[in-house]
């Protein structure tokens, strides 16, 4: 990183200091430039897939609602993956959304109720019970077991504080919005779908001759077949 102080120019070292430019070697001058000139072709593309990650979520659901809406239906908390192929079947986009399931405070307040339960609890046949809510509010990688927490509400007991403990449990969940990928296939010349790599560790050697061509004219129909596209 260079600084223009006055009518001198400075380069700054890791620590923060100050070197002029006439004290440092002209290797690590062009070091500096080959790097800087790298991370910004980098930081370039980045911005534009980031860009246009979004643009083809944004087409991902205009597309969905318009299919929703030609067959009536309305769409609404979907949390699946979606999979979208071209007509020729040459083309393959998937959706991965990674959606996660949490709860509001509310879960402390279900929580309270249980341990107020199961400390009036005498009788040795519901000692597994208590280890059953100790396991599921037992923190994993300082989250809660989703999962073992709704199994909660399998166990029968008819206690109006559990009852009411495992009302709460149901309401205090909510649904947290978690990552969303992108993935596309493109036949190759072997015949088989395969991902196109979008990272510079898989781009080593890749080549867009590896594909099908994309404009790959159709091929001929054998004689004595009708042309589907006529």
């Amino acid at each position: 990183m260079t600084l223009q102080i006055g009518d001198k120019t400075y380069y700054k070292k890791a620590n923060g200091t100050l070197v002029p430019e006439d004290q440092v070697k002209d290797s690590d001058r062009l070091r500096d430039q080959f790097v800087l000139e790298a991370a910004e072709k980098i930081m370039d593309i980045r911005t534009q897939m980031i860009r246009v990650k979004a643009e083809i979520l944004d087409d991902i659901e205009a597309f969905m609602q318009t299919m929703s809406e030609s067959y009536g239906v309305k769409l609404g908390g979907e949390k699946g993956n979606l999979s979208f192929t071209s007509f020729d079947g040459r083309v393959q986009l998937k959706y991965y959304r990674n959606d996660y399931l949490t709860f509001n405070e509310g879960i402390h307040i279900a929580k309270k109720l249980i341990d107020e339960f199961l400390e009036d609890i005498t009788k040795d046949s519901s000692r597994s019970i208590k280890q059953i809510v100790n396991s599921a509010f037992n923190l994993k990688q300082g989250r809660m077991d989703v999962k073992a927490i709704l199994k909660l509400r399998e166990i029968n007991e008819t206690d109006p504080r559990w009852v009411k403990a495992m009302q709460i449990i149901d309401e205090s969940k909510q649904w947290n919005e978690g990552s969303r990928a992108l993935r596309l296939y493109i036949r190759g010349k072997s015949g088989e779908m395969e991902l196109v790599p979008m990272d510079f560790t898989s781009l080593m050697g890749e080549a867009a001759s590896d594909y099908v061509p994309m404009d790959a004219e159709a091929v001929d129909v054998p004689e004595g077949e009708e042309n589907p596209g006529a």
